[in-house]
């Protein structure tokens, strides 16, 4: 297998964004190693994953619109990735590249620091690729889960494929019959004014949100203020870096470090 120094990871996605690269050059300064992170923006992903070949990349983040794009030109797949259908986390050992989906732990990990999933009722909003993330990741943890979507046909299908429940439209969403409601769609990424589920909490709700700039939306703001217990989308996003730090490095994550330079940047871009 090819090798570089400092041994190289990085992302590949439609247009370069700094997080990712932050977060994770946190983690290898703190960790001690020789590692760089650097962020791609690419055209072609199965050049990218060539190159990853070519150059002896040691892991590589994928980011959208190339999560489901990039699969056919891997080695293997993990068990999980192929149920989700998409790749977030590609790992180089010895040459042979396995496609991970971290996305998926990254929400279940956060959610269990606010509750147990296990036995718990749970909407999920939304039917891309974020909603099976987090629906596969809640149902693996126990939970009993129920899809809402815009999209009948779409929510259908996509609970239909992970064995969960559909419960309609976001309209017919009832906060009395969950313990727990994530929204998982991009409604309030970027739109600090945009509430999916404006005026359809209860006060006995955890809420999670997966948009995660800004770190506090609408949605959680609302859920905060009637003293609903909150998940924060920024949670997911370490939570899911730190696995791909754990598979790229062997080591444990140093998730405060990550946090905080997450944090940094999201403040330093004003986002």
């Amino acid at each position: 297998m090819p090798k570089s120094i400092p041994t190289l990871c990085g992302s590949i996605m439609g247009e370069p964004f700094s997080l990712g690269e932050k977060i994770h050059n946190a983690a290898y300064a703190a960790l001690g190693l020789d590692y760089t992170f650097v962020c791609f923006g690419v055209e072609d992903p199965r050049a990218a994953v060539q190159a990853i070949r070519t150059l002896g990349v040691r892991g590589m983040n994928v980011s959208m619109p190339y999560k489901s794009a990039v699969m056919p030109y891997l080695d293997a797949i993990d068990e999980s990735t192929r149920a989700i259908g998409a790749v977030n986390t590609i790992d180089n050992r010895d040459g042979v590249l396995t496609g991970y989906n971290t996305d998926y732990l990254g929400a279940v990990r956060a959610l269990q620091e606010a509750i147990r999933p296990a036995g718990k009722r749970i909407a999920v909003i939304g039917a891309g690729g974020a909603a099976k993330a987090v629906a596969y990741g809640c149902r693996q943890a126990g939970a009993r889960v129920e899809v809402f979507n815009r999209s009948a046909e779409r929510g259908r299908t996509l609970a239909e494929s992970l064995e969960v429940g559909f419960g309609g439209s976001i309209d017919d969403f009832a906060a009395d019959a969950f313990d727990v409601v994530i929204n998982a769609t991009s409604a309030g990424f970027r739109q600090p004014g945009t509430n999916p589920l404006d005026g359809r909490l209860a006060s006995h709700l955890v809420v999670m949100d997966v948009a995660f700039i800004p770190v506090e939306t609408a949605l959680l703001r609302q859920a905060r203020q009637l003293g609903c217990t909150t998940v924060a989308g920024t949670r997911m996003l370490v939570h899911q870096a730190c696995r791909q730090i754990e598979l790229y490095t062997g080591q444990d994550a140093p998730i405060a470090v990550m946090e905080r330079a997450m944090l940094q940047e999201i403040e330093r871009l004003r986002l």
